[in-house]
């Protein structure tokens, strides 16, 4: 059975949010003072910045109710021209659609406050805008861009003094480092963020940072003795403030580490301290983590029976609040479960719900590297655009001095005012082969997705076969080797048809033009013609057809013969890319 994997060892701080998160019932009693105070605005200014500060105040529970309330603050602000309100809501707006996972739409957001606090020169919510931003990078997995804007923000934050952010902003980017695997960089920057919150008495903050180098110790260093100490520390202080929450955080780390450590005792005990305290917060998904813990420390102790318990409560409670991720935990130890009993149809339907779990993840990763291409070539694109702004801004400026002179000086600006369309046209250009390459990218990665699909197709097969020699009725044995063959037989099949699909929305009329010149040019021809044009090298194609790679050379060569190209230095792919 496998081990643990940590699941909470490191916390990505939330930018600028440093107060302690208010009690329900505080909560409720703080949001109904503010509802009256709108009522009883005198101004509209005043009514925009209680909005403003409501939507704060219900987003812990609501956060539709709080997307409502910055919306409305942001229409008033643009019906009055009151450029603070605006700039505040869209960091309200941006704040919760990345809350919701919204990145496309937090972006957007977060971009305008940053406009406004530029024009506005309000460095604080500068810094708060960009944060957010590089919080959405992070998440996409663009580390390298996400740690640029932070370093940013240090410097924005330094230039006033800043101390609390200061602190915040050093920690986010050690987990910037942390997810490039840097872990020296890493900690050298938790520990300073932790010292800085230590000068401060910012408890949550010390509290956060004790997790975060724990979880560097136990998952990257492998100390657990330092990581046992840090989480214990963490522990203490979260207990001071009264944050049940991550108590229960800290206790199911702690029962991870114990775990790790062979200590199974003392695992059990912190376990079931961390569900306890998740069970009375009505958590679910953390309860169903605790679960799965339970479960794999059972099976370790052969209690099949009571690991299967834990296990299938995990599961319901992935399925019931769509976690994926939760699903797919639980399905693969019921699987290994029920492989230990010898009973291969359960284990088949587990490592089925594992594998749907599994693919659907594998989507959503998808869906975040196109969001990152897409975030990638807009930044290129308002780059291009603001150079085009700027070169019109120059050219406009030329005019008038130039209307000034005779002349010579006209010649000068005709001269002047070709060479600016002449630079346009080149933008302009280079802006088409920035949209083709953004393009390109993303019919590689879902061609990629494609291939990793086969891959799981072809895995799950496999296993399906070896479930096959293990199962005992002739029935049971006849219909795993249909499903199998099954697989085998559309796996390859529709993936190379809905590749062409996407490869003919993007290179519209390539097809045509390569049968318009070369008209004996076959079906298999034309793929590899397709794969060839994306820049595709002979080992991956190989891989992505399932032929051998002295298969595909032939193929390649044969292909050079039919589009007549018999000097060996004019090479294929630029043939092609050329057509």
């Amino acid at each position: 059975m496998t081990g643990s994997s940590l699941k909470f060892n490191l916390f990505l701080i939330i930018m600028f949010f440093n107060s302690p998160l208010p009690s329900m019932a505080a909560e409720n009693n703080n949001a109904d003072s503010l509802k009256l105070s709108i009522s009883l605005a005198k101004t509209t200014k005043d009514k925009i910045n209680t909005l403003i500060l409501l939507s704060r105040e219900v987003g812990g529970t609501d956060l539709q109710a709080a997307m409502n309330h910055a919306r409305k603050a942001n229409i008033l602000s643009a019906r009055i021209d009151y450029k603070t309100g605006s700039l505040n809501s869209f960091l309200r707006m941006a704040d919760i659609c990345l809350a919701l996972n919204d990145y496309k739409a937090a972006m957007q957001y977060a971009e305008k406050a940053k406009e406004l606090a530029e024009d506005l020169e309000l460095v604080k919510e500068n810094a708060t805008a960009q944060g957010i931003m590089a919080i959405i990078y992070a998440e996409l997995g663009d580390f390298g861009r996400s740690m640029d804007i932070n370093y940013r923000i240090l410097r924005l934050f330094e230039q006033i003094n800043d101390k609390m952010d200061i602190g915040i902003t050093m920690g986010n980017i050690g987990a910037d480092y942390l997810s490039q695997k840097n872990y020296k960089m890493a900690i050298d920057y938790l520990y300073k963020a932790l010292k800085i919150a230590q000068e401060l008495g910012d408890k949550q903050g010390m509290a956060h940072q004790y997790n975060n180098i724990a979880g560097i110790y136990l998952d990257h260093l492998v100390d657990y003795p330092k990581a046992l100490f840090y989480l214990k520390k963490a522990l203490k202080v979260n207990s001071e403030l009264g944050s049940s929450q991550l108590q229960g955080i800290n206790y199911t780390n702690l029962g991870i580490t114990y775990f790790r450590l062979k200590k199974p005792d003392s695992a059990f005990y912190y376990y079931n301290k961390g569900l306890t305290i998740f069970t009375g917060s009505n958590s679910p998904l953390l309860i169903a983590d605790c679960e799965i813990f339970l479960g794999e420390y059972y099976s370790s102790l052969h209690n099949l029976v009571k690991s299967k318990e834990f296990a299938k409560s995990a599961l319901l409670k992935g399925k019931e609040n769509n976690s994926f991720e939760t699903t797919r935990h639980a399905a693969a130890l019921l699987h290994e479960i029920y492989l230990a009993e010898k009973d291969s149809a359960n284990a088949y339907k587990y490592a089925m719900i594992q594998h749907n779990a599994q693919d659907t993840l594998l989507f959503f990763q998808n869906q975040k590297e196109i969001y990152k291409l897409e975030f990638q070539y807009n930044y290129e694109k308002i780059d291009k655009a603001r150079q085009i702004k700027q070169n019109r801004k120059n050219y406009l400026m030329g005019i008038i001095f130039l209307g000034l002179l005779s002349g010579i000086v006209i010649v000068l600006l005709i001269n002047s005012r070709q060479r600016i369309r002449v630079k346009m046209a080149v933008l302009e250009k280079e802006k088409f082969e920035s949209e083709l390459n953004f393009k390109n990218k993303e019919l590689t990665i879902n061609l990629i997705a494609l291939m990793k699909k086969n891959e799981m197709l072809t895995d799950i097969s496999n296993k399906l076969a070896q479930i096959e020699k293990e199962a005992k009725k002739d029935e049971t044995r006849e219909a795993l080797s249909k499903i199998s063959h099954e697989i085998e037989k559309n796996a390859d099949d529709k993936m190379l048809r809905e590749f062409s699909i996407r490869f003919q929305e993007v290179h519209q009329g390539f097809y045509e033009a390569l049968l318009q010149k070369f008209p004996d040019l076959t079906q298999s021809e034309l793929k590899l013609s397709a794969f060839l044009r994306l820049n595709m090298s002979t080992k991956e194609i190989s891989e992505l057809t399932s032929q051998r790679l002295l298969t595909v050379e032939h193929a390649r060569y044969r292909l050079r013969k039919k589009l007549g190209i018999t000097n060996s230095e004019v090479n294929l792919v630029t043939f092609l890319s050329q057509i």
